[in-house]
């Protein structure tokens, strides 16, 4: 398969400071293949916005160039729809960040489909808790499944997962016999896994997102105004919280769907 390297390259309008990427947005992740558009986002550590001109470059059988926006302190650029596939790099420069603060950069991205997991204990228990965890490891380990690439946030069930491959998370060691892969939300891995296995040759990279936190409430993942519409919901401090820490920082993130796994744990208002 013929790959083709995309350099997007963002000169930013910024007095001083950084810029950075959104925290998701790392070496060897996977970005929403077409018919979608994927972004690049992030922040600036101070700026107006003003005067920005963000160009996207792409190099190899094909070149096109993309607009890109600044609003206050944070940052976008959208590109073309991009087939399934492809190992890509991304630098962004930003014209007058503080010298050594003003390009950044991720490689080994690849186009598929992406899938935000989330929810509670149910979302995140983990694969080290499956009787299949070693038939999978074994299978990954003679290659297959090589098209999944995995992320997740740290939560008080599972550790932090940079982007990276099952065949790497799979030689990270973890406590005791365990591995990073084990670590990872098992019904986000098995659909992708099931996922693989029903689409056959045509399965596209996959891209798992996992976000779940064991004991969350469904509250917490909404908004309170939306929340407030709702009856027989009482809010409270906590309300809101992994909506503003878990789902808004993926705002910007184009995905394929998403995975929802809520337990128990907003039934006791009901007794």
């Amino acid at each position: 398969m013929k790959t083709t390297a995309t350099l997007l390259a963002a000169v930013i309008g910024c007095t001083s400071g950084m810029i950075t990427f959104s925290d998701h947005i790392q070496d060897h992740m996977v970005m929403q293949r077409a018919p979608q558009k994927s972004a690049v986002h992030g922040t600036l550590e101070t700026g107006s916005g003003e005067g920005v001109t963000v160009t996207a470059t792409v190099t190899g059988s094909s070149s096109y160039s993309v607009p890109g926006v600044v609003d206050g302190d944070q940052w976008v650029a959208y590109l073309k729809p991009s087939d399934a596939g492809g190992n890509y790099s991304v630098t962004v420069t930003c014209d007058g960040c503080s010298p050594g603060n003003n390009t950044i950069s991720i490689n080994d991205v690849t186009f598929g489909d992406v899938w935000y997991c989330a929810g509670q204990s149910n979302m995140a228990l983990n694969l080290a808790h499956t009787v299949s965890r070693n038939k999978s490891l074994d299978l990954i380990q003679s290659g297959k499944y090589s098209n999944i690439r995995i992320y997740s946030m740290a939560s008080n069930m599972n550790p932090n997962i940079s982007w990276t491959t099952l065949i790497n998370a799979s030689t990270i060691p973890m406590r005791h016999s365990d591995n990073l892969l084990f670590s990872m939300s098992a019904t986000c891995y098995y659909f992708a896994e099931s996922l693989t296995d029903i689409m056959g040759s045509a399965a596209p990279p996959i891209g798992l997102i996992h976000t779940a936190f064991g004991g969350s409430e469904a509250e917490q993942w909404t908004s309170n105004a939306t929340s407030a519409k709702c009856t027989n919901l009482t809010l409270n401090g906590a309300s809101q919280r992994y909506f503003d820490e878990r789902v808004v920082p993926f705002s910007k993130t184009t995905i394929k769907g998403f995975l929802w796994y809520q337990g128990e744990n907003d039934m006791g208002e009901l007794f």
